[in-house]
């Protein structure tokens, strides 16, 4: 939309709103004005704001009221702190916009420098997130329903430009140092080798499979209580945007700039950018702000959800009252085998594919910490299923995982790698619901390692059958021996077979084609089909035909059989070269 557009639109919605604001073209260097935020506590504090310059830039994205900020607020803050973005300021006695930015690194912090986001630019977030603002509600007024909102299209994250926004600080409460590490600095799916990493979407922009959370700051913080006081949502209130809440809490803090009936508009500027969302609203607490060197902030909680926030543009965040998001209810239960104890954690989790699998994993390693109470090694049986809306069936699988050094890390990580897949898959939303992931840990190694591979003979022709001898080993216990037979098929060209003995899932040979997958049903039924790594497979491979022509030796499998030895890890492979008589 051209900026006259632009005008004349908020113009007409300003009429209809009976709101009380002013454009940007009236406002001039000199104006005086105030702002409110919340410093601490539950008290709107007010602070003063003189107009530096206006920039009016073409369209409206770099548009600004350059400001300078003063007052006890101010100085008790240590300057123009994150958290005050949405902040709003008043000129003339008029709504001029939502503090959004500052220059942090001025040297002045009784009277610093920082850009108002005019309000008819936010007004555009507001027009999307409640259309019908400008006509009159239904006599019931809106009632709280979930979700609902299916019809609002992903848009792919891109990072705001670097331009000095007052990052909104991430608060999190009921993570230890380490998950608050992984929220903070992010963490690879890829930690491991997996099939399933070959499925991550290279497509969707950056490092298949590194996850982050893409914000400046992420504070530990005291979780609210129902005890801890909270404002309604007005201008200058606190509000939070809600990423999990439950056991665990993750929000952004910023200030209340509008409150028009149910809709609200907050930061002025975006949080994570991602356009479309489904994040919630939520009530918000401000227990004090720390005048950091590097950036004062406010620490605050993340309280109640209210609602839903369904805008995350660059002027603005926008949320719905009483319209609350779905999520996904995540729920982990650990058991302790050394001290036959178990622990639970819940949380719910906002349904948004960027976040999902790293939201996953962070609360995963929560519940694995708390449960062990302790950091080493390990082997864990994992249990998980997850469910969903446009899934055809529910996913379920099992697995096991052998560390030496640090085992609750693959507690959620196959789920949460699992779910990255979903979000992401080609063929419709699944709108996941729930994930539940059981665990048990024994604090040894149950391992199981393949010693040799033996046969009846050394060479074989098309049609017969091999038998094979596997010799397994304990973890520092006893031999085991496991036979069978595979067949040779009767019409297969090739100078020699390998047969092969390995324990868990094994990476695609060169004469092997991807697997096809046509529907969210082979999707499902290839992940629950990928071998576990408590399952120890004989498998017998041919020299594919072309390869011979082109001089380089392709494998493909021809017949294979697996079982499972389970809550212990299979290692280790041992392979045999069987020569094919009359080739």
């Amino acid at each position: 939309m051209t900026k006259l557009g632009l005008v004349m639109a908020w113009c007409v919605g300003l009429v209809a709103l009976g709101m009380d604001t002013i454009p940007l073209a009236e406002i001039e260097p000199g104006m005086m004005g105030y702002g409110l935020t919340v410093v601490a506590g539950t008290e709107i504090s007010r602070f003063e704001v003189e107009v530096v310059a206006v920039l009016d830039e073409p369209g409206y994205r770099n548009d600004f009221i350059i400001i300078r900020a003063s007052g006890p607020a101010i100085t008790r803050s240590g300057g123009i702190a994150q958290g005050m973005s949405g902040s709003p300021v008043y000129l003339d006695g008029r709504l001029a916009g939502a503090l959004s930015r500052a220059a942090t690194w001025a040297a002045d912090r009784e009277r610093p420098l920082g850009l108002v986001t005019p309000i008819e630019a936010m007004l555009e977030v507001l027009a999307e997130i409640a259309p019908s603002k400008t006509q009159p509600l239904p006599a019931d007024g809106i009632q709280a329903t979930e979700d609902g909102l299916d019809a609002l299209p992903f848009r792919p994250a891109i990072s705001p430009l670097s331009d000095g926004p007052l990052s909104a600080p991430v608060m999190a409460s009921g993570l230890s140092t380490r998950a608050l590490a992984a929220l903070e600095q992010g963490f690879d799916l890829r930690r491991a080798w997996h099939p399933l990493v070959d499925l991550l979407p290279a497509w969707r922009g950056g490092v298949p499979g590194l996850l982050d959370l893409g914000v400046s700051r992420v504070v530990a913080a005291p979780a609210a209580s129902t005890s801890t006081p909270s404002l309604p949502l007005v201008p200058g209130a606190p509000v939070g945007v809600g990423l999990a809440v439950g056991d665990v809490t993750i929000g952004a803090l910023g200030t209340v700039t509008l409150v028009e009936r149910n809709a609200v508009l907050a930061f002025g500027h975006p949080f994570l950018f991602t356009g479309s969302t489904r994040y919630f609203l939520t009530s918000a607490h401000i227990f004090d702000t720390v005048a950091a060197l590097d950036s004062p902030y406010k620490l605050g909680a993340v309280g109640e959800v209210v609602g839903g926030v369904f805008a995350d543009r660059w002027t603005a965040v926008g949320g719905i009252v009483g319209r609350i998001p779905s999520g996904i209810a995540v729920d982990f239960r650990i058991r302790d085998a050394s001290r036959a104890t178990e622990q639970a954690l819940q949380v719910k989790i906002v349904d948004e594919p960027r976040l999902l699998a790293l939201l996953l994993y962070v609360a995963g390693l929560e519940a694995a910490d708390e449960a062990l109470d302790r950091i080493g090694q390990g082997t864990v049986s994992v249990q998980y299923t997850i469910t969903g809306r446009g899934l055809p069936r529910p996913l379920v699988r099992e697995d096991v995982f052998l560390s030496t050094h640090d085992v609750a890390v693959y507690v959620p990580w196959e789920a949460a790698l699992i779910a990255d897949i979903l979000a992401y898959n080609e063929f419709g939303d699944p709108h996941l619901q729930t994930v539940t992931v059981e665990a048990t840990v024994q604090p040894g190694f149950s391992a199981t390692e393949v010693v040799s591979l033996e046969t009846e003979r050394d060479a074989y022709a098309p049609g017969d059958r091999v038998r094979f001898l596997v010799t397994l080993r304990g973890w520092r216990g006893v031999v085991e021996h496991w036979e069978g037979w595979l067949e040779i098929p009767a019409d297969i060209v090739t100078p020699y077979v390998e047969l092969r003995a390995y324990g868990g899932p094994r990476p695609r040979e060169k004469g092997e084609g991807p697997p096809t997958l046509e529907s969210l049903l082979d999707l499902l039924d290839y992940i629950e089909g990928i071998p576990s790594y408590d399952t120890l497979t004989v498998e017998l491979f041919a020299v594919d035909p072309i390869s011979r022509v082109i001089g380089e030796t392709w494998l493909y499998g021809v017949d294979g059989i697996a079982d499972r030895i389970p809550g212990s890890v299979v290692y280790g492979e041992v392979s045999l070269i069987l020569p094919i008589e009359g080739e």
